[in-house]
């Protein structure tokens, strides 16, 4: 998930992800941002995303400074999880 800087908007961000192989889905506050977790290694310079139950906040790139706001990798939702927590 992307949060946009103030006067940013998802044409700003879809260039740098398509040359990362990441797709961009518009949202209203910003873009949803998905692919495979070695592309998000690659494109925020982190090391594999590993644990996935807990959302992790990525560094912004440089040259996405004026663009993102933040950038933050959701946890894999589980089967049955809401379900559990009731």
């Amino acid at each position: 998930m992307v949060e946009f800087e103030a006067e940013a908007s998802v044409h700003d961000l879809v260039p740098w992800c398509a040359r990362h192989d990441i797709d961009v889905v518009p949202m209203s506050a910003g873009a949803l941002i998905t692919g495979s977790s070695g592309k998000f290694a690659e494109a925020f310079g982190v090391a594999r995303l590993e644990n996935r139950s807990r959302p992790q906040t990525l560094p912004v790139p440089a040259t996405l400074s004026n663009t993102a706001r933040s950038v933050t990798v959701l946890p894999i939702p589980t089967p049955g999880a809401r379900d559990r927590n009731s």
